[in-house]
C-alpha cells in the first residue's frame, strides 16, 4: 500500500461502523490498479475483498479525468445484481502536487429503504380501492412491490420464493399469516404478486389470509 493512504484505512472503519452493514467502504491504490483494493469492509456487497482489482466503473471515473474538477462524486445508480440496487459516491485522494493516488468509494445496498419507503407511501397516502384491478391485478408488476414480498419471504425462510408453488395448504397458510404480520399486504399489489408466485388465484389467496387470521387450517 502507497504510505501515503495508511492514514486513510481508519476513516475507511469510521465510515462503515458509522453507516452499518449495509454500506460497502472501499479504499483504493491507484499506483497497482490489478490489486488496487488495500481496504474494505462490508464486502459483502459486492463480493470483493483485499487485493482485489479496480473495476471497470471506477476505471471509466478515471478515465472522465472528473478529479481534475471535483474532489468527490456521486455516481449513477448500478447493480451488483438483480436484487440488490446500489447508491455509490467516490471521493478522490490527492497527494501533494495535485496527483491522485487512491480513492474512497461507497457503495450502499439500498433493497431495505425501498421496501420501508413503499410501506410509508402506503400509510401516508392510502389508495383508492378499485375492485377490478384488485381481481386482474396490475399488468406490470412494480419491482419495489416484487423486492418487498421477495424480502419479506426470505425473513420467514431462506429462498423461499422459488419454493412457493411445492408447499402444500397448510404450509402456505402458515407462510400467509407470517407475511400478513409484517405488514406485507399494506403495499398496493403484493396480493397479486403473492399469488401468482404461489400458483392459486387472488380470491384463494384471501381466503388463506382468512383462515391465518383464524389459525384453522
Amino acid at each position: 500500500m502507497n504510505k501515503k493512504l495508511e492514514t486513510y484505512v481508519s476513516l475507511v472503519d469510521f465510515i462503515a461502523e458509522f453507516m452499518g452493514a449495509n454500506t460497502e467502504v472501499v479504499l483504493h491504490d491507484l499506483t497497482d490498479w490489478q490489486h488496487s483494493v488495500v481496504a474494505i469492509r462490508n464486502g459483502h456487497i459486492s463480493g470483493r475483498e483485499v487485493g482485489a482489482p479496480i473495476t471497470e466503473v471506477s476505471l471509466k471515473i478515471l478515465r472522465s479525468e472528473v478529479h481534475k474538477k471535483v474532489p468527490f462524486m456521486n455516481n449513477d445508480p448500478m447493480k451488483f445484481n438483480k436484487s440488490k440496487t446500489i447508491k455509490s459516491a467516490t471521493w478522490f485522494i490527492k497527494d501533494e502536487n495535485e496527483s491522485l493516488i487512491g480513492m474512497i468509494c461507497l457503495n450502499s445496498d439500498c433493497r431495505d429503504l425501498m421496501a420501508a419507503r413503499n410501506i410509508l407511501d402506503k400509510m401516508i397516502n392510502p389508495p383508492i380501492l378499485d375492485k377490478d384491478k384488485a381481481e386482474k391485478g396490475p399488468e406490470k408488476i412494480n419491482i419495489d412491490v416484487k423486492v418487498l414480498v421477495d424480502n419479506n419471504l426470505d425473513h420467514v425462510s431462506k429462498d423461499l420464493s422459488k419454493k412457493m408453488k411445492l408447499l402444500s395448504k397448510a404450509e402456505k397458510i402458515d407462510v400467509v399469516g407470517k407475511l400478513n404480520e409484517m405488514g406485507t399486504f399494506t403495499v398496493k399489489g403484493t396480493i397479486w404478486y403473492l399469488a401468482n408466485i404461489m400458483g392459486i388465484s387472488v380470491p384463494t389467496l384471501y381466503r388463506y389470509i382468512a383462515a391465518a387470521k383464524r389459525t384453522e387450517i
